[in-house]
Formats: C-alpha cells, sequence, structure tokens
C-alpha cells in the first residue's frame, strides 16, 4: 500500500523539481486540499483557496477576503463541472487540453465571468482560428453580455463578412427572450441594445450583404436602414443623425496578410511539363501537403477558372472555393492542423493548360515549414502559423 503524501516511498517534496510539477501534484492529488467546490448533482472537486485566489480577483474575493466564505464547501450551482475543471487544469498548470470551439468557449465564458485573464486568452488563441464557426455555435447565446462584446470589439479575429457576427448577435438576443415574449425584431434589438449593436462594423459589409443579412430582420428601424445603406456607399458620417447604432469604423477586422508563398519551378528547381485537362477533369493541384506548425490559408492563385478542395486525408473537403478567373478566396480560411496531411484538389471550368511538377519539396514560412509530394504551379496566401 503506497503511503499518502509520498511517490516512491519518499514524500513527494523530496521527489518532485520545479514549481510547475509541485503544483500538478497538488492538482492532481488533492493534497493539502482546503476546498471542495460543489457542483450540480454532487459532483465535488477538491482545491486549494490561495491558488485559485492567486489567479482570480474574484475568487480572491469570494475565498480571502472580508466577506469570505469560512466553510471548507464552496457551491457553484450554476457551473458545469466539466468545463470548470478544463479552468482548474490551467489554473495550475497553465495549460488546458481544448477538443473543439464549443468547449473552448463554454471555458472562456467562465474565465470572463470570474476574471482569469490567462485562461481567457489561452481559449481566444483558439477562437481565432475559425472565427465563423465560434459566431455560429449555439454556444454563442449563454455568453454574457460582456464577454459577447469582448469577442465582437477584437480585431485580430477575422470574420468571412461582418454577417457573421451581426447573425450571432441576433441569435444571442433571441436566446435573452422569455417564454411569453414575442421574438419582434424590436423585441430582440432591446435585449442587445443600441451599445452591443454598435460593435457590429456595418460599413464593411455590402450592401446587398447589408440588405440580405440586416434588413430582413427588422432589428433596425426603416430609416437607420437607409442611413447606414448611404453610409457604405460613401455618404459622409456626419450627416447621420446622431442615434444611428452606427460603428463609424471602416477597417476589417482581419490581420492583414503577412507573406504571399510562391511554389513555382524556379524557387524549388523542380523537374516538370506542361499537362492538358480537360473541364471533366480532377487535378490534384497539391499532393501530401503538411506543416509543422498549425496555419491558415485565405486564399490561391490557380491560372484558371473553376473549383477548388482543400480536402483532409480521409478525403473530405475541409473548404471549398469557386471562382470564375484565377483567384480563389475561401468563406474562411483553411485551417491547417500540425503534422497532418492535405491534398489540393482542382475543377477546371474548361480545357486548361497546367505546369505541372514530379517531384515534392518543402518551404520555410516563418516558423513554418511546408513539405509536399507532388505539386503543380499555384500560389497560397498564407496567415501567420497559429498556436498548435
Amino acid at each position: 500500500m503506497v503511503e499518502k503524501g509520498t511517490l516512491g516511498g519518499q514524500p513527494w517534496q523530496m521527489v518532485l523539481r520545479g514549481n510547475m510539477e509541485c503544483l500538478e501534484y497538488l492538482h492532481t492529488s488533492g493534497e493539502y486540499s482546503d476546498l471542495d467546490i460543489i457542483f450540480p448533482e454532487g459532483v465535488c472537486i477538491k482545491a486549494h483557496r490561495l491558488i485559485l485566489s492567486m489567479k482570480s480577483p474574484v475568487f480572491g474575493a469570494m475565498l480571502m477576503g472580508p466577506m469570505a466564505t469560512t466553510g471548507k464547501q464552496l457551491n457553484l450551482p450554476e457551473d458545469p463541472h466539466e468545463v470548470f475543471q478544463k479552468l482548474l487544469d490551467h489554473t495550475y498548470l497553465d495549460r488546458m487540453d481544448l477538443e473543439s470551439v464549443e468547449e473552448a468557449l463554454e471555458v472562456y465564458t467562465l474565465a470572463h465571468k470570474y476574471l482569469m485573464e490567462p485562461a481567457r486568452k489561452t481559449c481566444l488563441q483558439m477562437l481565432s482560428r475559425d472565427p465563423d464557426a465560434v459566431m455560429s455555435s449555439e454556444t454563442v447565446s449563454h455568453l454574457s453580455k460582456e464577454a459577447l462584446r469582448d469577442l465582437l470589439k477584437r480585431d485580430d479575429i477575422c470574420f468571412s463578412s461582418e454577417a457573421v457576427p451581426f447573425k450571432a448577435l441576433i441569435a444571442w438576443g433571441r436566446a435573452q427572450l422569455g417564454p411569453e415574449e414575442e421574438p419582434s425584431g424590436s423585441a430582440v434589438r432591446q435585449k442587445i441594445g443600441d451599445d452591443l449593436l454598435k460593435e457590429v462594423r456595418f460599413l464593411n459589409m455590402s450592401c446587398n450583404e447589408f440588405v440580405e443579412n440586416v434588413v430582413a430582420t427588422d432589428v433596425l428601424t426603416r430609416m437607420e436602414c437607409f442611413h447606414i445603406q448611404r453610409a457604405i456607399d460613401g455618404a459622409d458620417l456626419s450627416i447621420l443623425p446622431e442615434d444611428t447604432p452606427l460603428n463609424p469604423t471602416r477597417r476589417g477586422r482581419a490581420p492583414k496578410l503577412r507573406k504571399r508563398m510562391k511554389f513555382s519551378r524556379c524557387a524549388l528547381r523542380l523537374p516538370g511539363s506542361w499537362a492538358h485537362y480537360t473541364s471533366s477533369s480532377e487535378v490534384v493541384l497539391v499532393e501530401g501537403l503538411s506543416s509543422d506548425a498549425t496555419i491558415q490559408l485565405h486564399h490561391m492563385y490557380v491560372g484558371h477558372g473553376g473549383t477548388l478542395n482543400i480536402m483532409d486525408d480521409e478525403g473530405k473537403a475541409i473548404r471549398s472555393a469557386t471562382s470564375e478567373d484565377d483567384d480563389f478566396t475561401f468563406t474562411r480560411p483553411a485551417v491547417l492542423r500540425k503534422d497532418k496531411k492535405y491534398r489540393v484538389v482542382f475543377y477546371p471550368r474548361g480545357d486548361v493548360w497546367l505546369y505541372r511538377g514530379h517531384s515534392g519539396g518543402r518551404e520555410r514560412f516563418r516558423n513554418a515549414t511546408l513539405s509536399f509530394s507532388r505539386f503543380h504551379i499555384c500560389e497560397f496566401y498564407i496567415w501567420n502559423p497559429t498556436s498548435s
């Protein structure tokens, strides 16, 4: 029988090296725990008052302040215990295993609630990889108004269109309605509030986007829609009524492309030849594409119109783009995960000649190395590598 408080027959303090190892032991073993956190259905997680208070001013007030609870139990009936466990992992270990957008949003919500800034930033790193999926998630409806505002304010989160955060805002407003309340545009507007509505950058929409995604919701009045449409068309903002719920910025949220990488015969010194393809062809432009760091492809230049698919190693299309000319822009950046293999497949609109290489290669991009086993001439426009 292993004696409590020992590792390999010795006191754990003599075995473990470094503060992180000691904190991990305290977290996983519950040694010296002075707090039982009680969740719904009687779930109990052991923790340490001092550790929580060090990382959160909210817990500092709850556990160590003048009005702090003196008992060993702390009841958190509104918090899911699985999500809180993720937050505790980061609190003790400065790391967090997030497996989905929904999970990152749930942990982000609790981190925002308890003012745990490092954990909140960790969640944002994952959320920024696929912002459209974030705003389309049902979990957005459960965010607090302050947490949602924090997401909408950010410049470093790239949406495919400003209609994406607007739709999320409408879904959030509808979720705040009571069961007896009519889900009218004016009722949703009241729940959202003009202060939050102004976080939507309508001036980054086209007139068509504004009409299709905003006007039909009846959240804005007809006169507001008229004035905002004029502003989208370039009217002087100073002539708009002062109460128009309009963010005046015309600056997009997306970070600028840092570098364009061109796969070419000259750069890679690969032998190749021209090949002819018909409109019914499936052309594998790049085979065995992989990266040693997670990156995002924003758009590609092929040289001919058609349809372009980014496929994963299971043959599933993770992103698709169609273009009548030679520039293909993905509605959302295609996220290429670290050490996974992808292929780029092209379906031309008509008969084309494409330059085809016979062997693969690799190319360095900032802190990422892209490798591929076969390629045609095409250009990749790549966002900065994201944290893996």
